[in-house]
């Protein structure tokens, strides 16, 4: 049929009829109908044209496979009847998603078009699909779309399915939408529809609008009111109570202290607000962590004395202090220190920063050991050397971390008027990590005069605190503070810490903090750009924002220092730790990089985003760095392993043997360099964490990422620079237990788990062998002239000895048959009887696919898709899907006496622990193979 000329027609019936034929062959014809374009076109603009919007909508059709999309859409508006939008083919979705794409990106749209959206979304909620459509209004960013679909919506709980659109917004609109949230999700709560395992997504909703005294009228509701709030299972205490635990987890110190305060205080309810305040304040899961690391502790001895070695701290005080750290991160939590006890001589060789590095790392061993940190304190605090005082009270901050104590404050704010740069060293890191993220105004000011009076030693730690004090706080005022401060300083120290403090200030703040991380990246200083690459990772931690990836890897390619460089590319731990998947792929060039820097960086980057995950993609880019020619990319690959391999073993990760054997190749070499050792010492005290019950988390179970653990790794991080930082790394660790509490806060015995795996995949190593490998002989060198004439005085007599064992006839014929030139070393040693008794009981043995655990317990990330409740227990947990951590257990039998484990019994009075010789070290000396740091102060400190 020729359309052309049917359609110059004058008769309209003629020429509908081509347009209704084209239609029917547009999909398959397309290219050729295209040339009739303009005249389809021009019958569509005809008013006199009976048929215009059938016009339209061929024309809409042929410019939709002409790829012109906007054309399109204009001509299917103009279509009437003949379009039918609600269709669900290619053609319709295809102008649909255009059609909000475009009013998504502008903001602007015709009215037919915001009809047109309208009406789909219309149409979705006819079909029962809301989630979608109120994922249509939020990328529109129409607020009242979406309140108009949700007021329609008569489902239970319909608040908490989508509040995970609602999170993946930024800014003002995200709080618009969760504003608008939390009213909708309080009714549904008053009816009981919201499941008891959504509570907590509640109350983080309101941790991110600051709504703490919403949430301290939700918990003293549930405690008061019984009747208030329905609940599926447990009483309203017992959600309370865990309630209690999620907010602390969450660590925000300043929205803690807020509930607290807005707590009525009531006599009748006064037993009752002690607990929650216990629970608030963490004071309660201190004393759970520290019973369950204190009993479930697994340490290897002979690792220990691996990572200790026969090195003397006078060659070496780096690798001293890298094995004291090592024992210090595999003993954390587990007030174990029968190592250094053994080992009390070489423990004690120790002088000037590495006695006070030595000393602080007692705060890791006895962390969460409240109750008797000032006894373990006390023989350092009582000596006369600075370096020693200094680090206990670094070791008190690391013990007492987070608790506000008003008593412990007051006694540090006293050490920081000493006359020692030492001591007000110490003292400024204990007070920082104590009043952590109070943004306590006195504490402000005394690190304010400290800093400015420009002296490296106790400047950096005031800088360090700093940012410990004011962590989270946003402060835009302070962060300018600081740049003034960081201005007028000549010393690299205290620039690169104030640097470091404007990031944990800034953390979570995104677009919020774009004005002060702008400035610090375009400054000249070169150590305020490695802050600023930093802050920028904080302010989007762990958003993954593929706007801040571009930037960081702008900055990994063009900066020209080193240092900021690498920093750019350890961001990307902190940025991506959420979607830790997706890294190595984004890695994969840079672990390639020609530069040590870039390449030590990525190790870094993989090791923080996948802590704890043996992720076999991470694992594969970093095992490569081990055989690096450069030592320390050699320390990076190893401290990052150390991190991603953390509480694994060879069932659960199939290279995990392979690495532990190239880690043993490392460790046997004699000439290797110090800096990788330091690497292998912190890459097993990863491996052996706490116990093995310890690892870094940096996120909640909710997926909040977690202000102390990521200042804890940023900090840690630090100890290129300066080594007493290794031990910041404390903060960031989390135990990984399962324990359960009832009502009064106690752990029941008698509660169990299943599960449903061979023991073997998640149970603890077993110990290592301790080697016994005879001493070798000494070998002389020997002339050839020597040899011979030993070798013919060798031959004779074994001649004679062979006569006169013949006429004896002791020799067999076998024996006289062996070469008189075969030496001992080559005859082969058949097994003994003992080894194959060792091979036997080394046999593999049938192993039974599940097995029970008890309260409290061991349980990793990987393991808890195979824990399974048992039936018929006494116990319950409130939150069914909650595996791990302090869970609330409902009790059936209440009035029935109970198999607990009280955690308000005292402990005994512990024996005081010393790690360091009584003997003050020689005032103003340095010694010298310490020459890491004391080298570069004294070198800052000249005019």
């Amino acid at each position: 049929m020729n359309f052309n000329t049917l359609l110059l027609e004058k008769d309209n019936d003629l020429r509908i009829l081509a347009l209704k034929e084209m239609l029917n062959q547009v999909d398959q014809h397309w290219s050729e109908i295209s040339e009739l374009l303009s005249q389809i076109e021009a019958l569509s603009e005809d008013p006199k044209f009976p048929e215009r919007q059938l016009a339209s909508y061929l024309c809409a059709k042929i410019q939709y496979h002409l790829d012109n999309f906007d054309e399109s859409l204009n001509y299917a508006l103009q279509s009437g009847q003949y379009w039918q939008s609600d269709l669900n083919d290619k053609f319709n979705q295809c102008l649909i998603k255009h059609c909000i794409e475009q009013y998504r990106q502008s903001g602007r749209a015709s009215e037919e078009r915001i009809r047109l959206i309208k009406h789909i979304l219309e149409l979705s909620c006819g079909q029962n699909n809301h989630i979608s459509a109120i994922g249509v209004a939020v990328e529109c960013k129409r607020i009242d779309w979406v309140a108009e679909i949700l007021n329609k919506w008569n489902y239970p709980g319909k608040m908490i399915s989508v509040l995970h659109l609602f999170n993946t917004q930024r800014g003002e609109f995200k709080e618009q939408l969760l504003r608008l949230s939390v009213d909708l999700i309080y009714e549904e709560a008053k009816h009981g529809q919201i499941p008891n395992e959504e509570w907590g997504q509640f109350v983080t909703t309101l941790i991110q609008l600051g709504e703490a005294i919403k949430v301290a009228e939700i918990l003293w509701t549930l405690v008061t009111n019984e009747n208030h709030y329905k609940l599926q299972t447990g009483t309203p205490l017992l959600l309370a109570e865990q309630l209690c635990i999620d907010l602390a987890q969450n660590q925000k110190p300043q929205f803690i202290q807020k509930i607290i305060a807005a707590l009525p205080i009531d006599q009748q309810f006064q037993e009752v607000r002690d607990k929650l305040i216990k629970l608030l304040s963490g004071e309660q899961q201190r004393k759970a962590y520290l019973y369950f690391l204190k009993n479930h502790k697994q340490i290897d001895v002979e690792v220990l004395n691996k990572i200790k070695g026969p090195n003397d701290p006078k060659q070496s005080s780096v690798l001293h202090g890298a094995c004291m750290f090592g024992h210090a991160l595999a003993t954390a939590g587990t007030q174990d220190t029968s190592f250094l006890q053994a080992n009390q001589q070489w423990a004690t060789k120790c002088n000037y920063w590495q006695r006070f590095t030595a000393t602080s790392t007692l705060g890791m061993i006895h962390k969460y050991n409240i109750e008797e940190s000032q006894q373990i304190m006390a023989t350092h605090l009582s000596q006369t050397n600075p370096f020693e005082i200094g680090g206990a009270l670094y070791g008190l901050g690391l013990i007492h971390f987070g608790t506000q104590d008003q008593q412990l404050l007051l006694k540090l704010s006293d050490h920081m008027k000493s006359q020692k740069e030492q001591i007000i060293h110490g003292a400024c890191l204990g007070s920082g990590l104590v009043a952590f993220a109070s943004e306590d105004e006195k504490l402000n000011q005394d690190y304010h005069n400290l800093v400015s009076k420009n002296e490296s030693i106790y400047g950096e730690g005031a800088s360090i605190a700093y940012g410990l004090l004011n962590a989270g706080s946003g402060s835009i005022e302070q962060c300018k503070r600081l740049l003034v401060l960081a201005s007028q300083s000549d010393k690299d120290k205290i620039v690169r810490t104030l640097s470091l403090s404007i990031a944990c200030i800034l953390f979570h703040q995104e677009d919020k903090a774009d004005v002060i991380i702008d400035q610090m990246l375009q400054s000249n200083d070169p150590l305020i750009r490695y802050g600023g690459c930093f802050t920028l990772a904080f302010a989007y931690v762990g958003t993954g924002s593929n706007k801040i990836i571009q930037k960081l890897l702008s900055i990994s390619v063009n900066d020209v220092s080193e240092d900021v460089r690498r920093a750019a590319v350890i961001s990307f731990g902190f940025l991506m730790f959420k979607n830790y998947e997706a890294l190595p792929k984004i890695m994969r060039l840079l672990t390639l990089s020609y530069n040590p820097h870039i390449r030590y960086a990525t190790a870094i980057a993989l090791g923080i985003a996948c802590a704890g995950t043996l992720y076999a993609d991470a694992i594969s880019a970093i095992e490569p760095m081990l055989t690096d020619t450069v030592d320390f990319v050699r320390q990076g690959a190893l401290i990052a392993l150390g991190m991603i391999l953390s509480q694994g073993n060879k069932d659960q990760e199939p290279k995990f043997e392979a690495i532990m054997k190239s880690i043993n190749e490392i460790a046997a070499k004699k000439h290797e360099t110090v800096l990788t050792k330091l690497g292998l010492a912190i890459f097993q005290g990863f491996l052996d964490c706490g116990g093995r019950n310890l690892t870094v988390s940096l996120q909640s179970r909710q997926g909040v990422p977690k202000l102390n653990a990521c200042v804890g790794m940023l900090w840690f991080l630090n100890y290129w620079y300066w080594y007493p930082c290794l031990s910041m790394i404390s903060i960031a660790l989390q135990p990984v237990s399962f324990i359960g509490l009832n009502e009064n806060l106690d752990i029941p015995k008698d509660f169990q788990l299943q599960c449903n795996i061979k023991q073997s995949v998640f149970d603890y190593p077993p110990p290592q062998k301790k080697s016994e490998k005879p001493i070798a002989e000494k070998k002389t060198v020997q002339l050839s002239t020597t040899q011979k004439v030993r070798a013919r005085t060798n031959k004779k007599d074994l001649e004679k000895k062979q006569i006169d064992s013949a006429s004896q006839g002791v020799i067999s014929r076998e024996q006289s048959k062996m070469s008189l030139e075969q030496q001992p070393s080559e005859i082969i040693k058949q097994p003994s009887v003992l080894e194959e008794q060792e091979k036997k009981q080394a046999a593999p043995k049938d192993e039974p696919n599940q097995y029970n655990l008890t309260n409290p317990c061991r349980i990793l990330d990987k393991q808890k898709k195979y824990i399974q409740l048992l039936e018929g227990n006494r116990y319950q947990p409130l939150l069914k899907d909650r595996k791990q951590g302090l869970v609330m257990l409902i009790d059936s039998e209440p009035s029935q006496p109970a198999n607990v484990i009280s955690l308000t019994v005292k402990p005994k009075q512990p024996i005081i622990e010393q790690v360091v010789n009584q003997q003050p070290a020689p005032p103003n000396q340095v010694p010298e193979e310490f020459v890491f740091d004391e080298a570069l102060q004294n070198e800052e400190q000249k005019p």
